[in-house]
């Protein structure tokens, strides 16, 4: 993709782009899982030290499933949904999408925990949605696939 200074976005701004680019971001995650594993077997004294300090657990599912999110849904912040579409289905889910993915990605939850299963419905969500604009743009019967 040609890259000129013409973007007023960072991340992207309006319906179908946004969501591409947040679906994108699931095809690195069990590399970014592996990679979080690695790093918390590296560091095991530190995290005993924390239990002992009763501190939640440095290299924890929840902070990589946080981190995760850190960059996935910034793609979210600028998603659109035409006014027309609001009050439908894909209004509401669009709604319930940003709004998880902005929480775990850049809230601010001390005492809550995160799982991959988080970020599973997420991306279920993104394809549901991603079903209901083609259901709404005309195609009969749109399939998410095998594979």
């Amino acid at each position: 993709m040609k890259n000129n200074n013409k973007y007023e976005s960072g991340f992207g701004k309006g319906l179908v782009i946004c969501l591409v680019k947040f679906a994108e971001h699931l095809s690195g995650w069990r590399s970014f899982k592996e990679n979080y594993r690695q790093m918390r077997d590296n560091n095991k004294l530190e995290i005993a030290l924390q239990k002992l300090q009763n501190q939640p657990g440095m290299f924890s599912e929840s902070q990589a499933v946080e981190l995760f999110f850190n960059g996935a849904s910034d793609h979210l912040y600028e998603i659109e949904v035409p006014k027309n579409w609001e009050k439908l289905k894909i209004g509401k889910k669009v709604k319930e999408l940003k709004s998880l993915g902005l929480e775990i990605g850049h809230g601010f939850h001390h005492d809550k925990r995160y799982s991959e299963a988080d970020i599973f419905k997420a991306y279920d969500l993104c394809y549901e949605i991603a079903l209901l604009i083609d259901k709404k743009i005309g195609f009969i019967k749109p399939e998410i696939g095998k594979w």
